[in-house]
């Protein structure tokens, strides 16, 4: 793998999940306790809400709240760093029978974790749901909602430097959404406990679901860059941004 597609994978765990991977042995050095300098984990997201006074959605309201049910369960098990329900909402529909890829994800994402990267959500609104779009073997909505979300970096990680990724953080939650950030260094220490870049802003994110299904899986706004192409048909893809600048409010922000 490239190492540009490794780093890319630290940024966003939804792009992590859709390259391929290939690791090194993990680091040993000791881990600080992993806690958020400005918000505990009590206070990480406990259910993705629906905007009562600003939504603009254009499919049925219940299927919009299987959509939020399902990625509220997508965001805590990635706070929680549990790879295995993680990858049950990745749309393995496309991926069918491939053990290697759910594997090499799994093994790639315990990996970072132990090298000191995390992502993790605080909160999230949406407030915008395109149509059902029918793309062959599956329905797609593009959503667009109000996100704060944590990329920390503790002090194991010996990766390239956190404050030089501010490109690709912005790539995947928006330019100007990004705001970098140390905690003060501790007696005896060379680098602070977390680094971490803070996420505040609008943010996109891909639905789909298998046909024959009512479970609903993620993709990130950008996961065609990221040689993940093929997991949604162009069509698709074009007429769903078509109608957000259409009808969006926010997508003029």
């Amino acid at each position: 793998m490239k190492q540009t597609r490794t780093w890319s994978f630290i940024a966003l765990v939804f792009v992590l999940v859709v390259g391929s991977f290939g690791c090194t042995e993990a680091n040993t050095a000791v881990s600080r306790p992993q806690t958020s300098p400005e918000v505990e984990p009590s206070q990480f997201l406990t259910e993705v809400t629906i905007s009562e006074t600003e939504l603009n959605a254009y499919l049925a309201m219940d299927t919009l709240e299987i959509i939020t049910e399902n990625l509220t369960e997508y965001f805590k098990a990635t706070n929680e760093a549990r790879w295995g329900d993680l990858m049950h909402y990745f749309p393995l529909h496309k991926k069918q029978g491939d053990t290697a890829f759910v594997n090499g994800s799994m093994r790639a994402l315990d990996h970072w974790t132990e090298r000191g990267v995390r992502n993790r959500t605080a909160s999230a609104e949406i407030l915008y749901a395109s149509p059902v779009l029918h793309d062959n073997d599956q329905n797609v909505v593009l959503l667009n909602m109000r996100l704060s979300h944590f990329v920390e970096f503790f002090a194991q990680y010996d990766g390239p430097p956190a404050d030089g990724m501010k490109g690709m953080v912005e790539s995947n939650y928006g330019k100007g959404n990004a705001t970098y950030k140390e905690t003060p260094l501790q007696p005896g220490d060379s680098v602070p406990e977390i680094r971490y870049w803070e996420i505040n802003g609008l943010n996109r994110i891909w639905a789909v679901n298998h046909v024959d299904s009512s479970h609903w899986c993620f993709l990130p706004p950008n996961f065609n860059e990221t040689g993940a192409a093929g997991m949604m048909g162009a069509n698709a893809m074009v007429e769903a941004l078509r109608h957000r600048r259409a009808n969006d409010p926010t997508a003029k922000k």
